[in-house]
């Protein structure tokens, strides 16, 4: 079917937002709450316009042969949501759908499960809404439908800048939590070498002390008669040097762990301040299963902390 660019400009934005409605529904059954999905902040998902315009105009003369629409549906759908997945992934280094626990997906981007369902849904909206649809665009006047065509356009150009910047952002954000985890983490293996080594102080001291001590008892034993007063002042030496050891060892590892324990709660205060001046974010929100190939493991961590948030 020919189509003026008009008409797929109109069709474009009536898809996109019924495919936004649609994944708000989806997230709602299975969330049991509202949640702005897309890519985009606004009420469409461009991915349902695309994939709808040109399901639409490579399959709608195929509409009345039911098999070839559904399978020609499939396959079309398929392809845009594998490369659209690649492609975010290869330009922003993260995954924003993840099929890769489902069965028969092909690198998390397209499984058979969704691929099927899209293919019903596709097939669904050529027989039965894109009449409908088509209808209403060539019946509304076409002065003001080009004047809300261009207000539409505006808007989506501003999403799009405003969602790459967010992006950006929060890249910057895991960036961030990726390096005070590192330094928190060689501070824990500072303190850890600190108490170790204490340790091993201790334990000299406290053999030094244990073979002073059997000289002293060998000294006893053998002049036990005559120097008994001496033994007594020996004894009483030997205490107070343990007493001084001991306490010069326990003052030393406190001191050790106040100083690291100070460093490791202003490192943890540091990060609180920066994540509580952040707004929660929305994209993390919208894609729960989005996956950075760079920095899951800080991505984790701060979808946690979000949850608690």
């Amino acid at each position: 079917m020919n189509f003026s660019l008009y008409e797929i400009v109109w069709m474009f934005f009536l898809y996109a937002f019924l495919g936004w409605c649609t994944e708000v529904a989806y997230a709602a059954v299975r969330r049991g709450k509202f949640v702005n999905r897309g890519f985009l902040n606004g009420p469409v998902c461009p991915i349902y316009g695309f994939g709808l315009v040109i399901v639409i105009g490579l399959l709608a003369p195929l509409s009345d042969r039911l098999l070839l629409l559904f399978l020609g549906s499939v396959i079309l759908t398929s392809a845009l949501e594998f490369i659209t997945g690649w492609a975010l992934e290869k330009l922003f280094h993260a995954k924003w759908w993840d099929y890769s626990q489902n069965k028969f997906n092909i690198k998390g981007y397209v499984c058979l499960e969704f691929s099927l369902v899209w293919g019903l849904a596709a097939t669904f909206i050529v027989r039965i809404i894109h009449p409908m649809i088509y209808g209403l665009i060539t019946k509304f006047p076409r002065l003001p439908g080009h004047i809300l065509l261009y207000v539409f356009l505006a808007m989506i150009l501003a999403d799009l800048a405003a969602t790459l910047v967010a992006i950006r952002h929060l890249q910057s954000r895991l960036k961030l939590l990726m390096s005070l985890a590192q330094e928190i983490h060689e501070t824990s293996d500072r303190i850890g070498d600190s108490i170790s080594g204490t340790v091993l102080n201790i334990k000299e001291y406290a053999e030094d002390v244990q073979d002073r001590y059997g000289e002293l008892a060998e000294m006893k034993k053998a002049h036990r008669a005559e120097e008994k007063e001496l033994q007594e002042a020996h004894q009483e030496q030997e205490r107070q040097l343990l007493a001084s050891i001991w306490e010069k060892a326990q003052l030393r590892q406190e001191e050790e762990r106040n100083n690291e324990r100070l460093h490791l709660q202003m490192l943890e205060n540091q990060l609180r301040m920066k994540l509580e001046e952040k707004k929660k974010n929305r994209i993390l929100r919208a894609f729960p299963d989005l996956k950075s190939n760079r920095y899951q493991e800080a991505l984790e961590k701060l979808r946690g902390m979000d949850k608690k948030q």
